[in-house]
């Protein structure tokens, strides 16, 4: 993995959600890409598209992120919506739950397409949840909703966004008052 881990909490930055076939970013591929752009903590841009992948996507998928083949038909590939989300987030920090899965996806994309490669550097909420919300069972985007009662739907790109940045944001508070 290229994309460095970064400690420093930062006010720019990009919050981003992969949905994929499956978990081997080898062998599986990117059903929609999700993100949300911040600039000194105030949301400035989204960033939203369903990707067609080469294969169809299994029935697990389908019932867990409610995404099907036909809703992805017309959908644009892989190779024509990477250079746009890497463009998107610019050289920005990149935010994400669990970002060893996304960023493996992406740096694996980015392989096999022959697109520079990512040096953003990225903040996992994952390590933060589990710094500066000990009372939970798990760090799972999941049970964090349930947490704070987040009324965002679940395992869609832009949603999960949201639940990622609130999880960011709360982490990042609790931060400043603990230093």
């Amino acid at each position: 993995m290229r994309s460095k881990r970064q400690k420093e909490l930062v006010d720019d930055y990009v919050v981003f959600d992969l949905e994929t076939t499956g978990f081997d970013a080898i062998n599986d591929e990117i059903i929609e890409i999700g993100a949300l752009k911040y600039r000194n903590n105030a949301l400035v841009e989204e960033f939203s598209v369903l990707v067609k992948p080469k294969v169809n996507i299994p029935e697990v998928i389908t019932n867990i992120t409610g995404i099907n083949d036909e809703m992805v038909k017309d959908s644009k590939s892989i190779e024509e919506v990477l250079p746009k989300f890497l463009e998107f987030i610019e050289d920005l920090t990149l935010v994400a739950h669990n970002s060893k899965f996304d960023i493996s996806f992406i740096e694996e994309k980015i392989k096999q397409l022959n697109l520079p490669l990512l040096e953003n550097t990225n903040i996992d909420t994952v390590w933060l949840a589990r710094e500066y919300i000990p009372d939970t069972v798990d760090a799972k985007l999941e049970t964090l909703k349930k947490h704070f009662n987040l009324d965002y739907g679940s395992h869609r790109s832009l949603e999960d966004c949201m639940t990622t940045n609130y999880v960011y944001q709360y982490c990042k508070n609790k931060a400043l008052v603990k230093n």
